[in-house]
């Protein structure tokens, strides 16, 4: 474990700002970590802690996932997702708003979730079922220049300790989660150079949530190989806001991602 530790601290130094992390093999209880007590921004990394929030929601009665809502022009938010692309007005069910809110981080559709649940009433369902540390500031959309861009903060230690839960069915809701997080399209962070293969999935399975705004990039996840299961949380954060630190960023993540796999999981998958 030592030997990894000092691969990852050698790959964070080389980032033009903050690397933060927190990694464990849940097998051996292995748990490495950098900056695990700092926060960082989120971008939309958090929409996977918000899922769970929403899953505890529906089962004490607050909502179904067969709700119906309504969207039209004014309900647009900018950023990412692909609503905002399609004919409207139309009507989306919370499940399949939840779908496009993971796997595409569909930002119009967060929101669907988020009126339901309040901002307010999300912070309080995640620190009652998955804890402190990871808080949702405002509605999901990018607005350049904005005081407030990232739509929540976390820290490390706190993604790490929720993606242990997730990984361990300790949260409501946790196996549907991983499910849908399974089926994200954004691949180019934690997956980038792991040997995952989209059609034989289950050989490396990679459960993920993206976040990416201009200088900041973020990804979590689980990942299961065999018997034997990683929970991976990378937050990066350069205090420029360029695009070009925010591709950096994904690419230090994804190389740290790979040193991860290569000591705990490499020979497995």
């Amino acid at each position: 474990m030592g030997a990894l530790a000092d691969e990852l601290e050698r790959e964070a130094s080389g980032f033009a700002g903050r690397v933060g992390y927190s990694v464990s093999h849940l097998s051996t209880g292995a748990t490495v970590a950098r900056r695990e007590d700092e926060y960082f921004p989120t971008a939309s990394a958090c929409k996977l802690p918000l899922l769970t929030a929403f899953h505890a929601f529906a089962d004490e009665g607050g909502a179904s996932w067969d709700d119906i809502a309504h969207i039209d022009e004014g309900d647009l938010a900018d950023g990412s997702g692909i609503l905002q692309h399609l004919d409207l007005p139309r009507d989306i069910s919370l499940r399949d708003a939840a779908w496009l809110m993971i796997c595409l981080s569909d930002n119009t559709a967060t929101n669907i979730l988020l009126r339901a649940l309040t901002v307010e009433g999300a912070n309080q369902v995640i620190d009652r079922v998955i804890g402190d540390g990871i808080h949702l500031d405002k509605f999901a959309g990018y607005v350049s220049g904005a005081p407030v861009r990232s739509m929540g903060r976390a820290t490390p230690a706190a993604f790490g300790r929720y993606l242990r839960d997730l990984a361990e069915d300790r949260l409501p809701g946790a196996a549907a989660t991983r499910a849908v997080a399974a089926e994200q399209i954004y691949r180019g962070t934690i997956p980038r150079y792991l040997p995952w293969d989209a059609y034989a999935p289950d050989r490396l399975r990679i459960a993920n949530k993206t976040g990416s705004l201009p200088g900041i990039c973020t990804d979590v996840a689980v990942l299961t190989a065999g018997k034997d299961t990683v929970t991976m949380a990378f937050m990066t954060d350069a205090d420029e806001a360029g695009d070009g630190l925010a591709n950096e960023g994904q690419e230090c993540i994804a190389r740290m991602a790979r040193l991860v796999h290569d000591a705990w999981l490499g020979g497995v998958s």
